[in-house]
């Protein structure tokens, strides 16, 4: 899922500058068709978990974020109408660095008008307001730093895509990874024997899906979605160093097209990719949203830490803590 920003957006390009006749049908096909994405989002109300641990705001990270030349995109991964991976990519031209943060699924995160538990969870907000919903949500979880663009993409595009670059290489973890589940449409069956193996498309959505064994098995437990978000970063990284070993890839984009949506113009697309141009494996940086799961209610949710996620963020701007100290002084 949301796979290798760059090598993506360079064949995407290519694919458009081929086969699309005009900026404005290409950016008019290419945006989310959600059915409720002029559904407004109205962020989140006075809540006990943001009024305990938010930190005291100085204008120290707005204003880094207000000087910067960096791009932020938020990439869903998207399961029917819930957006089951989710991903902050911010990206320095001038310095060539990529920067991720994985967004958990269960991370709590309440609107006002939606009030069941299942509803309190960020996922939840691409099924009621669509992708451009989901950039108000996560600005606002992350102290009103620009989302600037999304890029959507489900389970097909991201098969397309692994298959497009002949398999990604993996190690399945001992006692392998084994579940059934009769119930899914069709049924989900994951048999993966422990050791090294190169997934296919249809076996890579499986990986990225696998959360928890089939009881009695003995197979390989992640923990839940915390571990599955470590398994998929550390796919990412392999795909991305398979992808980029390749030449020319305009197949990669044209076999996974149908199955993507962003609201990024496709003369921005042109601009970003020739900014993409010499990023490499070294400046690509894999983080978690900072933060701890814990049930509320009977409910489990991933309650992110404000004060963690401020630094983390202050990090990828670049402001150092002698700035932060200076500040203090003043």
């Amino acid at each position: 899922m949301k796979i290798f920003l760059k090598i993506f957006t360079l064949a995407f390009t290519s694919f458009v500058l081929l086969f699309s006749g005009a900026f404005l049908s290409f950016n008019t096909f290419m945006r989310d068709k959600h059915p409720s994405a002029e559904v407004p989002v109205i962020v989140r109300p006075d809540d006990e978990h943001f009024e305990e641990t938010e930190p005291e705001i100085k204008d120290e990270l707005l204003k880094a974020v207000s000087e910067s030349k960096r791009i932020n995109f938020i990439m869903l991964g998207l399961e029917g109408m819930r957006s089951d991976t989710m991903m902050f990519v911010s990206f320095d031209p001038e310095n060539k660095d990529l920067d991720v943060i994985s967004i958990p699924r269960d991370t709590y995160y309440p609107r006002v008008g939606y009030n069941s538990a299942a509803k309190k969870k960020i996922n939840a907000a691409y099924g009621d307001h669509g992708a451009a919903g989901v950039k108000t949500v996560v600005s606002d979880l992350l102290f009103d730093i620009p989302v600037h663009h999304y890029i959507t993409i489900d389970y097909k595009g991201v098969a397309a895509i692994v298959d497009a670059i002949g398999g990604v290489p993996v190690t399945i973890p001992k006692g392998g990874m084994h579940y059934r589940d009769d119930y899914d449409k069709p049924p989900l069956v994951i048999n993966f024997p422990a050791g090294p193996r190169v997934l296919n498309g249809e076996d890579a959505v499986k990986f990225l899906r696998y959360r928890k064994p089939t009881p009695g098995s003995g197979a390989a437990d992640r923990d839940g979605d915390l571990g599955r978000i470590e398994a998929q970063q550390e796919f990412m990284q392999s795909a991305l160093k398979k992808a980029m070993s390749l030449g020319s890839l305009p197949n990669l984009v044209s076999s996974s097209f149908k199955h993507v949506r962003t609201d990024i113009a496709l003369q921005d697309v042109v601009r970003y990719a020739s900014n993409a141009v010499g990023l490499s494996m070294e400046n690509i940086s894999m983080n978690m949203l900072p933060g701890i799961a814990r049930y509320q209610g009977g409910v489990s949710y991933y309650f992110h830490d404000q004060k963690e996620t401020r630094q983390l963020l202050l990090d990828i701007y670049g402001v150092t803590q002698k700035e932060l100290d200076t500040i203090e002084e003043e």
